[in-house]
């Protein structure tokens, strides 16, 4: 996002390396197989595995507020905000983000313990692998179905 806010503002000097959303929250949440739901105040969608919401309401305070958790508790949780201030296509920007299938590359230790053998996450070591790493995703990728049989 915060590379992102300067073309926003008509700093396009990087535009070439980041591209920013040209869709609506709306639109991306409905191509990234997240599912819609009508609130009181507004509209809500649910990722594909259920971990993650945002929620756009007509509030005044933060119409838009994300929120994350594999585990109630047990530092794997986080919430997002963006004020009426916050351009929507900034938002955007942020769930493009968010939605997308693109493994994140962390440190293993900023992996919280709880985390780190779910089946819904996939681990795979890039720096300094004894095993290459797209073979040790293949491989971890086997391992699952083998034991969700």
């Amino acid at each position: 996002m915060t590379q992102a806010l300067p073309q926003l503002l008509g700093d396009h000097r990087h535009a070439d390396r980041i591209p920013l959303a040209s869709e609506s929250v709306a639109h991306l949440a409905k191509t990234s197989g997240w599912e819609a739901s009508s609130t009181a105040s507004g509209m809500a969608w649910a990722s594909p595995d259920g971990h993650c919401t945002a929620e756009n309401s007509t509030g005044p305070v933060h119409p838009w507020l994300i929120r994350h958790s594999v585990y109630d508790g047990f530092d794997t949780h986080w919430t997002a905000t963006f004020t009426p201030e916050v351009p929507e296509r900034l938002v955007a920007q942020f769930f493009t983000h968010l939605a997308t299938t693109t493994p994140v590359e962390r440190v293993f230790r900023d992996v919280p313990y709880f985390v780190q053998n779910l089946d819904a996450a996939l681990i795979t070591p890039v720096h300094r692998a004894a095993v290459n790493p797209h073979v040790h995703h293949a491989g971890a990728q086997l391992g699952r179905a083998v034991h969700r049989r």
